[in-house]
């Protein structure tokens, strides 16, 4: 017994259990932020690489579960993908995910091994929070990128069920946004933000703010800085919130359970501009409340 255990001590950490990988698309502080809240949650052996070594060195033969923050390390996740091993894809965007599974399905196909937490909202969580905000509305608005608009047909089903009649146009980087957002936001009681490529997000968040607030249309943002610049509202999840629910998947795995489906975020942070909220004569509860009556409408999932 002594002999074994000797043996063990002076055995390289990896080769002494099963490892988790965490495995990071570049050097952002945020990616960093993500994986220093999920490392300590393990008991198992865990290790944070750059996407560069993870190419040039590969999957350490001892671990059994990837989990990859951001999209550039998903891609690669996936396509380094053997049976052995379960990839956790983290902080990306739904509909980059169901791209990136899409454009790799031959690596994956039968196998129970790849699921993500997505960074966006569920698009019903979005239009329920718009009902709330402005319970006598009658048209909702959005712009759809080239990325986005797998999601007008969600759009279109969602926004009538609440009792709103959509509005939306298509925009794409050969457009004059201003021309396309003006008179959408005209036709618009409130706009919603989606997201969608970071060059077509800097494009519409400037003028839809700008555009929005002349004309005194609400606008539902995306992100904490949104509702900084000036939306009334925003709805995201954190960096914190987001890792714990990573966590969450990983401790499944590590019980021997089979790996959940791919996963908007559970839980989420609304963040209300008082500001631009009394600009717009809008009185709107505490943040506080209207998360909790938009639990109160389901899990938006």
């Amino acid at each position: 017994m002594r002999v074994i255990l000797s043996i063990l001590l002076w055995l390289p950490i990896s080769a002494q259990a099963e490892s988790i990988i965490i495995l990071l698309s570049d050097t952002q502080q945020i990616y960093r932020d993500m994986a220093a809240v999920i490392e300590p949650g393990h008991p198992q052996q865990t290790r944070t690489v750059l996407l560069d070594e993870f190419i040039q060195s590969g999957m350490d033969s001892n671990a059994h579960t990837l989990v990859a923050i951001g999209t550039r390390a998903c891609e690669s996740g996936i396509q380094f993908n053997p049976a052995q091993y379960r990839v956790i894809c983290t902080f990306l965007p739904s509909q980059t995910f169901e791209q990136l599974v899409t454009h790799h399905i031959d690596a994956i196909i039968n196998q129970q091994s790849v699921t993500a937490v997505f960074m966006d909202q569920p698009l019903q969580r979005q239009i329920d929070l718009a009902r709330l905000i402005a319970p006598n509305a009658r048209t909702l608005g959005t712009v759809f990128g080239n990325t986005s608009v797998y999601q007008q047909e969600a759009f279109e089903r969602l926004a009538h069920t609440a009792g709103f009649a959509p509005q939306h146009a298509f925009l794409d980087e050969r457009q004059n946004p201003v021309q396309i957002l003006t008179p959408l936001i005209q036709r618009s009681d409130i706009f919603l933000s989606l997201p969608d490529s970071a060059s077509f997000n800097r494009n519409v968040t400037r003028w839809s703010l700008y555009i929005t607030l002349r004309n005194r249309v609400p606008l539902i943002g995306f992100s904490a800085s949104y509702a900084e610049a000036g939306a009334v509202v925003s709805l995201y999840s954190t960096v914190q919130q987001l890792a714990e629910q990573t966590n969450e998947v990983i401790r499944i795995v590590e019980q021997g359970g089979e790996l959940p489906a791919p996963a908007y975020p559970s839980a989420f942070t609304i963040n209300i501009n008082r500001s631009a909220a009394r600009t717009l004569r809008m009185e709107l509860p505490e943040s506080e409340t209207l998360a909790q009556q938009l639990k109160q409408r389901g899990d938006g999932q």
